[in-house]
């Protein structure tokens, strides 16, 4: 494959797996890191990719593979990669997909939005790590559950049952907390102003702490699980800068 070949690949997919690797890692210099490490070993393995339909899936392979082989080697990350996929499988049973269905949404404006949108976010990544995997893959880029089950090399039905565990999570938690989903509900984010200036204390809880819904006796919610679906669709994307795409190309003008 030629370097003209490669620029065209990181043209097309840079800002697709930036995304990618902002919404799993957080952190936009991560992001920026693993985006680019990933396209370097495609451009390694590139003679081993045998069908060029297949790139797009390859690309999201070695991205997730990337940001997990990361986190295992920060000895400050307590990861559990291996979940009882007896259990998963039972969860997968109780997965639902709710009808699509026309929701009415609580008017904001765009800091608001901009607020809300970084809320979930946050949120999202404090969920189990093979958990945030599996939703930001098929809820917030729409691949099937067979793609992330072949990405993580585990079963349909015990991907299902991380996405059901995600999804009720989150469900959980936003459910009586976010005024987006009921206005009876504390947060109002704008709040979000002070709440920068006085979060230490929640930081230093919060830094360890994986939702679980069980905790709560959480039950499933339709109308919940509607609108949160919908706002997590809405999240826009993060375009990477010029610089970066620059970066990466130059990686392969020097081989």
């Amino acid at each position: 494959m030629t370097f003209i070949s490669m620029e065209k690949i990181i043209e097309e997919y840079g800002a697709y797996i930036f995304n990618i690797a902002y919404k799993l890692s957080g952190k936009t210099e991560q992001a920026e890191d693993i985006a680019q490490e990933t396209f370097i070993k495609a451009w390694k393995h590139l003679d081993e990719l045998k069908d060029p339909a297949t790139l797009k899936h390859w690309l999201h392979t070695i991205c997730v593979n990337e940001f997990r082989m990361r986190l295992r080697k920060d000895i400050r990350q307590k990861t559990t990669y291996v979940d009882d996929i007896e259990e998963l499988e039972k969860d997968g049973e109780l997965l639902v997909n709710p009808p699509e269905s026309v929701i009415e949404e609580v008017q904001a404006g765009e800091d608001v939005i901009s607020m809300r949108n970084g809320c979930f976010l946050a949120m999202s990544r404090k969920l189990s790590i093979n958990q945030r995997i599996v939703f930001s893959l098929i809820d917030m880029f729409g691949l099937s559950i067979q793609e992330v089950a072949d990405i993580l090399g585990i079963t349909p039905k015990a991907i299902k049952g991380l996405l059901y565990r995600a999804r009720m999570n989150l469900d959980s938690f936003f459910q009586s907390h976010c005024y987006f989903l009921n206005t009876e509900n504390p947060c109002r984010c704008k709040a979000w102003g002070v709440f920068f200036q006085t979060r230490n204390e929640l930081q230093t809880y919060m830094q360890d702490k994986i939702l679980d819904y069980r905790e709560k006796g959480y039950n499933f919610d339709l109308e919940v699980r509607q609108k949160l679906a919908l706002y997590y669709q809405q999240i826009p994307d993060q375009i990477p800068k010029r610089e970066w795409y620059q970066s990466v190309i130059e990686q392969f003008e020097n081989k």
